[in-house]
């Protein structure tokens, strides 16, 4: 087992490590359940890594712990065999003071077995921790054993679950485990942290080698792994253009397509793949923009019912756990890590398409723009600005960002000031524009500043 810290996981271990005090010295109030821990992220972002920390901080408080994992495709009891294996056998008879509670009659087998033998555990430890890695949230049978569980046990039996899985724990699961939840979703690391996992995967990197790795993974673990492993030998050189595409193709296939994509069947995957990486383009998008984009850019995905691109980002959520709601963008967004990598790989293999869609995608806003107010207004116009300097060839963004502002000269100053702020505040486009990020700041600031003379003129 690696024995090395998590990196760059500190808050979620303070509020992990909280948890396990508690539960140590059985600190819970009276009617009041444990929690249950969740930890969410795609495939790759660390939570199995994390789950191992976990591990070890309860055995340093004492704590037993019992680990399962749910295997794609198994019978949920396998998990109840993984689990059994670490338990000690119970007694012949019940020991003096302990309490046998009948195990409800609806269990799985698998069950049946592991409810006494944790009610043991518990009683003779005084608390315990239960760890299962790779919890299929939308899997109903698992809901169920969980709940049979959980319910067998009692709500203050002094048990803490800590599971993890690709997307956060849906409210009609919450609802039915009925206990509270501590959720913790895993994103990127940051700059220092991902040079500390690389460092650690491969420490003799060429300078080049390990500036390439650190941008094109952008803090997402599986990534930066995947490109030290490819990188330590020295034998692929980033500046060649032949070993540069074989580090994308060993990006894509196994970050990718085995990651993100892996809980697809294989027949699936490119279909969902193309999609994936069309909606990765845009910073936001609705239902609206979806089908325009669709029918503009991949036909073979246009839906017979208009209705249907409604229900698409769900499924494609539900399936990849790549997509998410963002209430502060009031739209769809593919999530950061994957949404970076698909952005490499746009760049480096089809630059000319990536800029036309983002062309595309700037006269779309516009359209928009014209018939918006309110918050979708300033919305709308940020997304514009951000899609006509993302669209321009790099060589020409710095001289071309006065003219790509000049619109908003024609705004009141109100919206001119919000949309300026949204853009300065914008880290997204800061980490897309990179080195032309601070001309760009530049260009904001002196219209800032040209907005407000203007209106202190007019006065």
């Amino acid at each position: 087992m690696n024995t090395k810290p998590v990196i760059n996981r500190e808050d979620e271990q303070r509020q992990i490590s909280t948890v396990l005090q508690a539960l140590r010295q059985s600190r819970v109030k009276q009617g009041q359940p444990w929690p249950i821990v969740h930890l969410s992220g795609v495939a790759g972002i660390g939570k199995t890594t994390l789950l191992l920390q976990v591990q070890q901080q309860a055995h340093a408080l004492g704590l037993p712990v019992l680990w399962g994992t749910v295997r794609p495709g198994a019978h949920i009891d396998a998990v109840a065999s993984q689990l059994l294996s670490d338990l000690p056998s119970p007694p012949l008879s019940p020991s003096p003071g302990e309490r046998h509670d009948p195990t409800p009659d609806h269990t799985t087998p698998g069950l049946a077995q592991l409810i006494p033998r944790l009610r043991l555990l518990v009683h003779q430890q005084g608390a315990a921790v239960l760890l299962l890695d790779d919890v299929e949230i939308g899997n109903a049978s698992q809901l169920r054993w969980l709940v049979a569980l959980l319910d067998a046990l009692g709500k203050e039996t002094p048990l803490l679950l800590v599971q993890t899985a690709a997307g956060s724990l849906p409210w009609s699961w919450q609802t039915v485990l009925n206990r509270p939840v501590l959720p913790l979703e895993l994103g990127p690391l940051d700059r220092v942290s991902s040079a500390l996992l690389l460092d650690r995967h491969a420490p003799t990197l060429a300078p080049e080698a390990r500036a390439l790795a650190l941008t094109w993974a952008a803090g997402y673990p599986l990534a930066l792994v995947v490109l030290a492993d490819a990188l330590r030998d020295g034998t692929l050189v980033p500046r060649q253009p032949a070993d540069r595409t074989r580090l994308l193709e060993q990006l894509t296939e196994r970050v990718l397509r085995h990651g993100v994509l892996g809980a697809l069947p294989p027949a699936e995957r490119p279909a969902v793949e193309t999609l994936l990486r069309l909606l990765a383009v845009p910073r936001r998008f609705t239902a609206m923009l979806l089908q325009d984009l669709i029918e503009q850019f991949v036909p073979e995905w246009r839906q017979s019912d208009p209705f249907a691109y409604f229900f698409l980002p769900q499924q494609l959520a539900a399936r990849t756990h790549a997509l998410r709601w963002q209430f502060e963008r009031a739209g769809y967004v593919v999530v950061a890590p994957v949404r970076h990598l698909l952005q490499v790989l746009w760049q480096e293999e089809a630059p000319a398409r990536w800029r036309e869609i983002l062309r595309w995608l700037a006269a779309f806003q516009e359209r928009l723009t014209a018939r918006a107010s309110g918050p979708e207004r300033i919305r709308s116009l940020a997304d514009q600005l951000a899609y006509r300097l993302l669209g321009e060839e790099p060589t020409r963004r710095v001289e071309q960002m006065p003219s790509v502002l000049a619109s908003l000269h024609q705004e009141p100053q109100a919206v001119s000031l919000q949309v300026v702020a949204a853009l300065q505040q914008d880290q997204d486009l800061q980490a897309a524009l990179g080195e032309q990020a601070s001309d760009w700041q530049a260009a904001l600031q002196a219209l800032e500043r040209e907005i407000l003379a203007q209106e202190q003129g007019k006065e």
